[in-house]
């Protein structure tokens, strides 16, 4: 027996939106979709990220969707710092590396790669993640861009008006 359409479902009375794959997951105040990219759906550590991510983005009025391929970058560097931090806890800081010479096989010591790139995908992801106000610390200095205040006027105009340099003028002040 084959699936009913939506258009079906929604004409016998059965649809139950929370179950329609093609709704919007996440949407912005202004009602524009942030979806995230299929790079990041297929990554299954870095996805389930970005679902814990993006609610909070979205109620502090921080995530617009040009900014998409920086929590994608966060949430794929997050999903490698994850994965270079579980081999460092399986196989250890240092491995034993063999060689062999002409005497023969010799064996020693060195650090485990995957510790040095935990310490870069950690320090990548943490740049991203000042951007998007995630850490306590800078989420006062990311700034919500407020399209007009309660007066009506455009808080970009209020700065271009600022400007007390009458040579500079013919840059900052719009001709009528």
């Amino acid at each position: 027996m084959r699936r009913k359409s939506t258009n079906e479902k929604r004409l016998h009375g059965t649809l139950q939106p929370s179950r329609e794959k093609k709704r919007l997951q996440f949407e912005t105040a202004n009602g524009v979709a942030i979806k995230a990219p299929a790079y990041v759906k297929a990554n299954k550590l870095a996805h389930s990220e970005w679902k814990d991510v993006v609610p909070h983005l979205l109620a502090e009025g921080i995530l617009k969707p040009t900014d998409i391929s920086i929590l994608a970058s966060y949430c794929l560097l997050y999903s490698r710092w994850r994965q270079a931090a579980l081999d460092v806890d399986t196989i250890g800081q240092t491995i034993v590396v063999t060689s062999s010479t002409r005497t023969g096989k010799t064996e020693k010591p060195a650090p485990n790669p995957s510790c040095r790139l935990e310490v870069i995908y950690q320090s990548a992801m943490m740049k991203a993640a000042t951007k998007l106000g995630l850490n306590p610390l800078d989420r006062p200095r990311v700034e919500v861009s407020k399209e007009a205040d309660e007066n009506g006027r455009d808080p970009f105009d209020d700065f271009l008006s600022q400007n007390d340099d009458p040579e500079l003028d013919y840059i900052f002040k719009p001709s009528n």
